[in-house]
C-alpha cells in the first residue's frame, strides 16, 4: 500500500460520510461490504488483506481530482503512520475507539449488527450523519431571494443536496442580511468545500477539540484568527 492509499484510509476513518458521498451507488455498496468484513474482525493477516482491498477500492472508485484533494488533507496525519488495518479496526469494528474526524463523522458508540429495518450497519452510519447535517438550520436559494433579495451565486458556499427538495445552504454561512460571511468563504476554500461539501459542513457543525467548541457557534464572536488557525491544522497531527 502506497502513501496515497494510506492517506485515503486516513480520510475514510476521519470523514466516512463525505468519502461515501463521492462514490457511485455500486461503489458505496462495495465499500459497505468491505467495512462489514472489517467489523467482523479476524486474524491480522485477514485484516491486512481487507485493508489492502479497501485502499484499492477507494483508489479505483474515487474520482481522481477529488481523491487527491481528500488525500492532501492527510499528508501530515499521524494516521498514515499507523498500520492501515489497525486504523480501520479502531474506527469500524464494534467496540473500537471510534477515531474522531476533524472534517468528518465523529466517533461514536458501536452500532448493532443490523438497523431497525434490516439495513446493513454501514448504511445506518451514513444515513445518520447525513440526516444530522440536513437537520441543521439552512436556507435555499429561494429563501435568500425572497427574504433578503440576494442571490446565492458565490462558488465557495457549502451546498447540501437532500434526498428530495432543493439544495440546502447551511445558515451559519450567512450574516443577518443574508450575505455570505467572508471568513466562512475563506475557510470553505481552505478545506475544499467545492469537492467535499459534506465533510466541510461537518467540520463547521461538529465539536472541534482544537477550539473546544463547534466552529459555527464562534462566528461573529471576534475569534476569526482562532477559526482560521483551527482550519489550517486539519489533517495534521493532534
Amino acid at each position: 500500500m502506497d502513501e496515497y492509499e494510506q492517506q485515503l484510509i486516513a480520510a475514510l476513518v476521519s470523514e466516512p460520510q463525505s468519502i461515501r458521498e463521492k462514490l457511485d451507488p455500486e461503489d458505496r455498496e462495495q465499500l459497505d461490504v468491505l467495512l462489514d468484513l472489517v467489523a467482523e474482525g479476524g486474524s491480522e493477516e485477514r485484516l491486512r488483506g481487507i485493508a489492502r482491498a479497501v485502499a484499492a477500492h477507494l483508489r479505483a472508485a474515487l474520482p481522481g481530482d477529488e481523491g487527491r484533494a481528500v488525500s492532501r488533507r492527510y499528508t501530515s496525519s499521524s494516521l498514515v503512520r499507523r498500520p492501515p488495518h489497525d486504523v480501520l479496526l479502531d474506527r469500524f469494528a464494534p467496540g473500537g475507539t471510534g477515531l474522531p474526524g476533524r472534517a468528518g463523522l465523529p466517533g461514536g458508540t458501536p452500532e448493532p449488527a443490523r438497523g431497525s429495518r434490516g439495513a446493513p450497519p454501514g448504511a445506518v452510519r451514513w444515513a445518520s450523519a447525513r440526516e444530522r447535517l440536513l437537520a441543521e438550520p439552512a436556507l435555499t436559494e429561494t429563501d435568500l431571494t425572497e427574504l433578503f433579495g440576494v442571490a446565492a451565486d458565490q462558488p465557495g458556499l457549502i451546498r447540501l443536496r437532500a434526498p428530495a427538495g432543493p439544495e440546502q445552504l447551511p445558515a451559519f454561512q450567512f450574516d443577518g442580511d443574508g450575505r455570505p460571511r467572508p471568513l466562512v468563504l475563506a475557510i470553505n476554500a481552505m478545506l475544499g468545500a467545492a469537492a467535499d461539501p459534506w465533510g466541510v459542513a461537518d467540520w463547521w457543525l461538529g465539536p472541534n477539540p482544537w477550539l473546544d467548541a463547534v466552529p459555527a457557534t464562534l462566528l461573529g464572536t471576534g475569534l476569526d484568527d482562532q477559526l482560521l488557525a483551527a482550519a489550517s491544522v486539519v489533517g495534521e497531527d493532534d
